[in-house]
């Protein structure tokens, strides 16, 4: 039996289209690549439990969008989005996927599609995967709208985005810090927005490296005006 979303039961005219346009099937989708066997219990470096339960840091958003957008696009294209949801919810053996599981990961899919493709282009955007992964509250939000930021609150955002205590903000890192600096002047998350923005950052503080100095000297209120002119451009 050829699981397509009609076959599934699952009633989602969007859904179809997305699909049929790209000329697969869920079955097709599935077994296009094969899964790995090892059992292992995360998502491009990010536990698999907290994926499943859409809770996750901005630092372990990132990881995911960078891992699954190859082509570094923008955009979670069908068949990127396709490896993210196998890896989502069927970590195990393509021979071995059962009709129940191929309906969960279809019904999954149409949800996620129906309800956060905002513009229904058939893709993710940043934005979008953002809000459908739920990442938390902007953690910057408690501590830019200080009246006064000390040293411990640059400790405490060294410490939020710097994962491998290396006492300094880069890849994942940086992309999280970025976007959150971005949402916080009111602006979308997407791939042109951190790349800008990475830029105007390491061009404010004058050093690639970003470490508890050069995010004291980000914070500064001058320097804070200098982002909302660049950023929002």
């Amino acid at each position: 039996r050829t699981w397509t979303l009609e076959s599934s039961g699952i009633n989602a005219e969007y859904g179809q289209h997305y699909y049929i346009t790209n000329n697969l099937s869920i079955e097709d989708g599935i077994k296009n690549e094969k899964m790995s066997k090892s059992g292992s219990k995360d998502v491009a470096g990010v536990e698999l439990k907290k994926l499943r339960n859409k809770k996750l840091t901005s630092t372990e958003f990132m990881q995911v969008w960078f891992h699954y957008d190859k082509d570094k696009s923008g955009y979670l294209e069908y068949v990127e989005f396709s490896q993210f949801m196998k890896d989502l919810f069927l970590k195990k053996d393509c021979t071995d996927i059962t009709p129940e599981q191929v309906e969960k990961y279809t019904a999954e899919v149409i949800h996620l599609m129906d309800t956060y493709d905002e513009n229904r282009d058939g893709r993710f955007e940043m934005n979008e995967l953002a809000k459908a992964l739920k990442i938390e509250e902007n953690y910057l939000n408690k501590i830019i709208n200080k009246k006064s930021i000390k040293d411990k609150h640059i400790q405490k955002i060294l410490s939020h985005y710097n994962s491998n205590v290396d006492e300094t903000i880069e890849g994942p890192e940086l992309h999280a810090f970025v976007g959150d600096i971005a949402r916080y002047l009111g602006l979308k998350l997407s791939l042109s927005v951190i790349e800008a923005g990475e830029t105007t950052v390491k061009d404010t503080v004058g050093t690639d490296t970003i470490d508890k100095t050069a995010i004291k000297s980000l914070l500064s209120e001058n320097n804070i005006r200098k982002l909302k002119e660049s950023f929002k451009g």
